[in-house]
């Protein structure tokens, strides 16, 4: 296993300028470069599965299962869509067509933003550290990547392994605690991205400010569950208990708690709930070996301390073991909107149930808090989920899951407000570290046509500007439709400014 060692700090800047310095050479803006280094991504996990098994099962008591469904899949398959569409996400655009800006030849390129930073955190230490390497090294980008020191198994594979698969000049690892982070926050960026908590974004976001640099934070949020009255309540417990299970609940997007409407939509729910723990875990004994444990000790005091002070009932669950960070995944019933459990994100495998009267009321709770990362609702109605959807605010909504929309290939992975701001996942990934550069080239000839604008400015030149200039060709608000008539000399007026145009092209 290779050893993790922190990066001396002084050497940090030196790093740093390497990367600007080889990213100046403009060997990272090549597609064919870019192509290459997207396939060596992929292979380095391919090649190196177990041993990323092993490193993840010595941070984080992590089973094999969890690490190829949580981490693997998503970043093999972010891999090989880059690999196969940078070509066609880095073409230029043309915007639509204009009679009067045609002939400048408007395009919008698509050129990298510059050197990336990316600090990624304990709980997914390969996904949410290598879906936004993947949309820099797509982009053009040069980068930084800064792994989690509290997996330091992860990060030392990570270290070793990135310079046998990448080209060390344009794509580095930099490991450490609070002075690595400080001296990387220091100097200057082109984007910083950066998964983690709040109190640590609001850190980030002021040393970016330094720079003004722009910045991605990827946080998380208290994510409400809403359970409807007519589901099918087996299926549903499975998906919410999963949610709270998998990786110990140290999800972004793992459902924080739940509303159920009604206590006998309550009391089917809890009975799924039963069954999905019988069968998730057939010997209560070994569950300790089957599940992933909370990241250190601090995370399992901070837990079980919410568990002595709730109000609730443990009806599921409940299990610690302090020398092994270990708490069983736990399930709270009876919970109010002010028990402890509902105070803030509980980032770890304890799932609180508060009844209520109405999807309205649930409604009505979510919009009382922040913007969570995730919203979820699990009901037959699409009016119910629509409701949902359309009153409330958060970075992703889903109907009968929790938890995966951060892998799904295609959609934006991003929260809003509080739960962060920007975008990962394929090619949102990609824009994220991309400067849409406009752009014009204007024919000699245009010269005669664009002459109004100098001065002096008389009578025919204004005269040749307002025929530049749309008229409105809808009925205002809150008057009669435009007649045919009134249609017909719109048109006009604009087959006149045609050849007008022509005209002085031909001049």
């Amino acid at each position: 296993m290779a050893t993790y060692q922190a990066t001396p700090v002084a050497d940090i800047a030196s790093i740093r300028d390497g990367l600007f310095a080889a990213y100046a050479t403009g060997k990272t803006k090549d597609i064919a470069f870019r192509k290459e280094q997207l396939l060596q991504v992929a292979y380095m996990f391919q090649d190196n599965k177990q041993r990323f098994r092993d490193a993840l099962a010595q941070d984080l008591a992590r089973p094999p299962n969890e690490t190829d469904f949580l981490e693997f899949v998503a970043i093999m398959e972010q891999s090989l869509k880059a690999y196969e569409n940078v070509h066609k996400w880095a073409k230029p655009d043309s915007p639509a067509f204009s009679i009067n800006t045609f002939p400048m030849r408007p395009r919008v390129y698509k050129e990298p933003k510059g050197v990336a930073l990316i600090i990624g955190p304990f709980n997914y230490p390969l996904f949410c550290v290598f879906t936004p390497f993947i949309g820099a090294m797509a982009a053009g980008c040069a980068a930084a990547i800064k792994p989690s020191e509290m997996t330091p198994a992860t990060a030392a594979l990570v270290t070793e392994l990135m310079p046998k698969y990448l080209d060390s000049r344009f794509y580095t690892v930099i490991n450490g605690a609070v002075p690595e982070t400080t001296a990387l926050l220091d100097l200057q960026w082109d984007h910083i991205f950066f998964t983690g908590g709040g109190r640590v974004a609001k850190v980030v976001a002021t040393a970016a400010a330094k720079y003004l640099t722009p910045t991605t934070l990827e946080l998380g949020g208290k994510n409400p569950t809403i359970v409807d009255k007519d589901i099918d309540f087996d299926a549903s417990a499975r998906r919410i208990l999963w949610g709270k299970t998998a990786n110990a609940g140290q999800s972004c997007t793992a459902p924080d708690y739940i509303m159920v409407v009604g206590r006998e939509a309550h009391d089917k729910l809890i009975a799924g709930f039963e069954k999905a723990y019988k069968t998730f875990y057939p010997n209560p004994d070994t569950q300790v070996d089957e599940m992933t444990h909370v990241v250190n000790a601090a995370s399992f005091q901070r837990i079980t301390g919410l568990l002595e002070r709730t109000k609730g009932k443990i009806v599921l669950g409940g299990k610690t073991d302090a020398s092994k960070n270990w708490i069983s995944t736990t399930i709270v019933d009876g919970c109010s909107f002010d028990d402890a459990l509902l105070e803030s994100e509980v980032f770890g495998p304890v799932l609180s149930v508060v009844t209520v009267d109405s999807i309205e009321q649930a409604v009505a709770h979510v919009r009382k808090g922040d913007n969570p990362l995730g919203c979820y609702i699990f009901t037959r109605s699409q009016k119910n989920a629509d409701y949902v959807r359309m009153n409330t605010t958060s970075g992703t909504f889903m109907v009968n899951e929790t938890v995966i929309q951060a892998g799904i290939y295609g959609i934006p992975f991003g929260g809003i407000g509080p739960s962060g701001s920007g975008y990962s996942n394929g090619k949102y990934a990609f824009d994220t570290f991309t400067h849409l550069r406009g752009s014009l080239h204007l024919p000699g000839w245009m010269e005669k046509m664009m002459a109004f604008r100098y001065p002096p400015h008389t009578p025919k030149k204004l005269s040749q500007m307002k025929m530049l200039m749309r008229t409105i060709p809808y009925a205002r608000p809150g008057s009669k439709p435009a007649t045919p008539w009134g249609k017909l000399f719109a048109s006009l007026a604009v087959v006149v400014g045609i050849v007008a145009a022509y005209r002085h092209k031909s001049k």
